[in-house]
């Protein structure tokens, strides 16, 4: 087992397969781990030359790694080359370059690393190869203006995809040749498949390539076509279909260059090998690690696994099919034991007739209570996203301290077919709250949850649901906590950030119009901010000023507008985060409060410690703003609080 520290990311292997490295960020600032799996001994430990550095991979060249940056919060991504002997680490481009990714590695190109970068016109892309021995860059194409580009083996972009009016998506061929400018059409998607359709890989010879297809109304399919230029799709070749789920993550041979290993994601997880020769493997890795294995990569013998439980964060081990062995190799929390909690999945059955797939976490202690007890739904954000039965940190730490978790898939949650998504076309603020308030009703009547001691907690969309149903539901609630939410659908949807523009056509027609009478109607109706005085719950609002995907006005405009309504409000603002909040200082602030704010409206569960004697954590930027009724309320709370604030409390 590798030294302290927590990992940030998943290990990744070097191409010989020699070497494991990966990010440990632990109670300090992140280092570069590297570890040598032969030996099963830690190299070295290094500070990393980048300021919020999130992530490193391998490049298929020896010793030479990438690092991922951001700086502020803002996700204006840097890539750092990562000489991992020398411990040198060198920013990618003249630093005049924006919004850095990585768009490829190939192995047919070790050399090289294919990068996308911000263009010269909002919401455009160029692509650039770039040498991994001299920085040198050269371009490939400057100013796309397409929602994505694929590129295969050979770093070469070979379709162009360009989201339609109607929300359909339309994959073109890129032109081979310098003097055309239409490569001609490969496969168009409709508006009802395009969340559900979406591009794996280009097999090694560039003449066929992989797409996750639907396959009936709550399937899907892994499907190989024929992809020359100029020609249209062919008739899809199927090669693994899934009922009531989705594909999790695939796996490619490196000898034949086809899929062998499936990860299918239904209620729990799965790994499917394709190949019967690794089935016995995978037995034994099930049996060696305690759950269902996650094949990460394969260099060699040597392959990278992860073990994924609800009650402990992910271990990774490394399996050598040479002989058989499994030893661990890092944990993402080293000194975390198992947490006394169990995730189930359950049906929920909805008012329209469906059923939302919804998990439900408790601690031993709530599980032994003989009655029902607090509660928190928690809403994941997207929302074209899912909730998965695999460790979530919020999701644990909420049922560790005595709460129990509520997490519904609401529909147009991903992962549950095209027909799931596609229910929730324009209803946001409608049958997707009709579906949350159902899991809440499911939940008090299963002795789940008190019904009158029901907390909410959401980020991005979760955030925008928990706030609209404070705003709108007859339910009685003790608060919502919302991070980084939407509050107004109609600034949102006619201002989205820049990089996603491309995809504004889609934001229209699932979200709605406000170029549409009507539909703006809708939308502001739908929008919490124009509801403050719906609000009957004291509320935390929790945001990053640097967010560039849902700006921080949003939650400041609603502070205002509940303390204006004189509703109990407390925004937390984070001058140095962005979308999440990531350094250690804020996490833990943020932490302490989430947990004494739970605490004093739900009630202190006896297993969680009080975290009002060791008073706000060191290191943080956190800024709180009260409303005149918060202001209020805490005074009267506070012991002595004439003599604490100066002042009597008849006198607030």
């Amino acid at each position: 087992m590798s030294g302290s520290g927590e990992v940030n990311g998943p290990p990744s292997l070097s191409a010989d397969g020699r070497l494991a490295g990966w990010l440990s960020s632990g109670s300090a600032a992140p280092h570069l781990v590297l570890y040598d799996v032969a030996a099963r001994r830690e190299l070295s430990r290094t500070g990393v030359g980048a300021a919020r550095c999130r992530a490193f991979t391998w490049t298929h060249l020896p010793g030479i790694g990438l690092a991922v940056a951001d700086s502020d919060g803002s996700e204006n991504w840097t890539l750092y080359r990562v000489r991992v002997e020398t411990g040198e680490w060198t920013p990618l481009g003249d630093g005049s370059a924006e919004r850095m990714q990585i768009a490829g590695l190939s192995e047919q190109r070790p050399e090289e690393v294919l990068v996308s970068a911000a263009g010269r016109e909002p919401g455009s892309r160029d692509y650039l190869l770039v040498s991994l021995h001299t920085g040198r860059a050269t371009p490939v194409l400057r100013g796309s203006d397409h929602a994505a580009v694929y590129f295969d083996r050979a770093l070469r972009p070979r379709l162009a995809e360009t989201v339609l009016p109607d929300g359909a998506r339309e994959l073109r061929h890129v032109p081979q040749q310098p003097d055309t400018t239409d490569g001609g059409l490969f496969l168009r998607i409709p508006h009802e498949d395009a969340l559900t359709v979406r591009f794996v890989r280009f097999g090694d010879d560039g003449a066929s390539l992989f797409l996750v297809l639907p396959d009936g109304p709550a399937g899907v399919q892994l499907a190989e076509l024929g992809c020359r230029p100029g020609a249209p799709v062919g008739t899809p070749r199927t090669v693994h279909r899934v009922s009531g789920g989705d594909f999790g993550g695939l796996l490619f041979a490196a000898d034949t260059g086809r899929p062998d290993f499936l990860h299918v994601e239904r209620a729990q997880p799965s790994c499917v090998p394709l190949d019967e020769r690794w089935a016995p493997t995978i037995e034994r890795l099930r049996t060696a690690l305690g759950t269902e294995p996650a094949v990460l990569e394969r260099r060699g013998n040597h392959w990278l696994v992860a073990a994924h439980r609800p009650e402990r964060d992910v271990r990774y081990a490394v399996h050598d099919t040479a002989t058989g062995e499994t030893r661990p190799l890092s944990m993402a929390r080293p000194g975390q034991d198992p947490l006394p909690v169990e995730c189930l999945p359950a049906l929920v059955p909805l008012r329209d007739g469906g059923h939302a797939v919804t998990y439900v976490t408790r601690s031993e202690q709530a599980r032994q209570h003989s009655g029902p007890g607090p509660a928190v739904l928690l809403v994941h954000g997207g929302p074209w996203r899912r909730s998965r039965w695999e460790f979530a940190e919020r999701r644990a730490w909420l049922a560790a301290r005595g709460y129990t978790v509520i997490e519904p898939n609401f529909r147009g949650s991903t992962g549950f077919g095209s027909a799931w998504i596609n229910a929730a076309d324009r209803q946001w603020g409608a049958a997707m709250q009709d579906d949350l308030e159902d899991a809440l009703d499911w939940a008090v009547a299963e002795g789940l949850a008190a019904p009158d001691r029901i907390a909410l907690l959401g980020g991005s969309y979760g955030g925008y649901a928990v706030l609209q149903m404070a705003a709108t539901t007859r339910r009685e609630l003790r608060c919502a906590v919302a991070t980084s939410p939407l509050t107004d659908l109609v600034r949102f949807v006619e201002e989205p950030p820049t990089f996603w523009r491309s995809a504004l056509p889609m934001l229209r027609r699932r979200i709605g119009d406000p170029a549409l009478p009507e539909q703006r109607a809708a939308l502001a109706a739908a929008s919490p901010v124009n509801r403050p005085e719906g609000f009957r719950c004291p509320v935390l609002l929790v945001h990053g000023a640097n967010d560039s995907r849902v700006p921080a006005e949003m939650a400041t405009r609603m502070f205002m507008a509940l303390a204006q309504s004189d509703q109990d409000a407390t925004l937390a603002l984070f001058p140095d985060e962005g979308h999440e909040v990531v350094t250690t200082g804020n996490r833990r602030a943020l932490d302490a409060l989430l947990a004494d704010y739970l605490a004093d409206r739900l009630g202190r569960p006896a297993a969680a410690a009080s975290s009002k004697d060791a008073g706000l954590p060191g290191g943080t930027t956190m800024k709180l703003f009260d409303s005149p009724r918060a202001v209020r309320r805490k005074a009267a709370e506070a012991p002595n609080s004439g003599a604490e604030h100066g002042t009597s409390s008849d006198a607030q």
